[in-house]
């Protein structure tokens, strides 16, 4: 005779589907939910650290040009994606009991023996579970972007709009239970192995680090592929981060297409980005060996924050950057000549041209940096004075401004 029910976690042979059941009989439901929240933390962590440590620190020299937006994000933001993060994996956890509880009453098609539904089926569920959850979370995730959703749901995600790959998970509790939602629906409407459920959420985890991780890693001409374009990148969801109105969807760029909602120079920035990468590796064998000692990350570095160069190779070559105030009179001049200033914007720039100037001297030239730190700590710069100048620019003047620094730095790639 079978013993009775002792409660939701009982007693079973040591299958796999029961592990969890005997856990939760010996140590209790909130060790069980401990156990499974820190196995979906697991989950997050070993993929997102793996990407982050990978691309910003063992092989940022190599990856460097990839990087989409061309900046670091800080200590205090990698802090606020872990932490939410670790919040979003305790919620998981609770809500995968929650659905074990469902199942348990008789709610629910997953099953555990393959032979139930065969293999064909078995890869058919999860290319649907994809296909499904890329729907639901092209919509939810448009309906979070409502101004009165925003700031409830969606806020704490977008805290990171230079997001790092440990922002897959960063969500506020609510975005939680959204993100989540696609779980119980496909477990009650459509029947799961559980096996499939593990390996749909691989995927999804893989896509989600992919998206987040900052850099663009596919190759140029993906976007515009007859078949490929439809997959979604890095960039287009970093530009969704970045620009926030645009590139909603997920795995694929259906609905994003379909609806209207692709960022309008998505391809654009995306071929920008493999050209920059592509720029390196082409003329990185060409540079001169005195070049090579002045550091080819340096000389980017010093001329992406001057415009127009201040400063040419031959100048880094000898060591040679100049006072911080004949690299601003020398900037002043040539902007006024070529970007029509009227005489209070040539008062402004001045300022903001002599300002960086020696926020440069102060903090990269006079410095013992490594590339990496100079990168990043130039980028910073660039970024502040990029602020202030479109506070004085006007949008021709600055774009203009922009794409000859960009000439100018890629001139100094290549050896002048």
């Amino acid at each position: 005779m079978k013993p009775l029910n002792q409660g939701i976690f009982v007693a079973k042979p040591a299958t796999m589907p029961h592990l969890f059941e005997q856990f939760g009989q010996h140590h209790g439901p909130l060790a069980a939910w401990l156990l499974i929240s820190s196995l979906i933390f697991l989950r997050y962590a070993l993929p997102s650290s793996l990407a982050y440590n990978w691309l910003y620190k063992w092989k940022s020299s190599q990856w460097i040009l990839h990087k989409i937006q061309q900046k670091f994000p800080s200590a205090a933001q990698i802090r606020h994606e872990i932490s939410y993060s670790l919040l979003t994996s305790f919620i998981f956890g609770g809500l995968a009991i929650g659905v074990y509880f469902l199942r348990k009453m008789g709610v629910g098609a997953l099953y555990f023996n393959i032979a139930d539904y065969g293999w064909a089926y078995y890869f058919f569920s999860i290319a649907v579970m994809i296909v499904v959850h890329d729907t639901y979370f092209y919509w939810t995730h448009r309906l979070m972007h409502h101004p009165r959703l925003f700031r409830l749901f969606h806020l704490v995600h977008h805290r990171s709009n230079n997001p790092t790959p440990y922002a897959a998970f960063s969500f506020h509790p609510l975005e939680s239970v959204v993100e989540f939602g696609i779980v119980p629906l496909t477990a009650i409407f459509l029947p799961m192995h559980a096996s499939a459920l593990f390996l749909f959420t691989i995927w999804s985890i893989f896509f989600n680090v992919l998206g987040h991780c900052g850099y663009e890693l596919a190759p140029s001409g993906f976007t515009r592929h007859w078949l490929l374009r439809w997959f979604n990148t890095s960039t287009h969801h970093n530009l969704h981060h970045e620009k926030s109105g645009y590139n909603f969807g997920l795995y694929f760029n259906f609905w994003d297409r379909l609806m209207g909602t692709n960022h309008p120079h998505y391809d654009q920035i995306f071929e920008a980005i493999k050209t920059r990468s592509k720029t390196r590796s082409k003329t990185h064998s060409k540079v001169s060996s005195p070049l090579k000692k002045a550091s080819i990350i340096g000389t980017l570095l010093l001329l992406s924050t001057c415009a127009f160069g201040q400063l040419d190779a031959e100048d880094l070559k000898n060591g040679n950057y100049g006072t911080p105030e004949s690299r601003a009179a020398q900037l002043d001049k040539i902007m006024a000549d070529n970007l029509d200033l009227n005489a209070n914007q040539r008062e402004k720039v001045k300022a903001i041209n002599l300002k960086y100037a020696r926020r440069t001297e102060a903090e990269v030239i006079q410095k013992d940096l490594s590339k990496l730190s100079r990168y990043s700590k130039i980028m910073s710069i660039q970024n502040d004075k990029d602020a202030e100048l479109k506070q004085v620019l006007d949008k021709k003047q600055f774009d203009q401004y922009r794409k000859k620094r960009d000439e100018q730095m890629w001139k100094a790639l290549k050896g002048g």
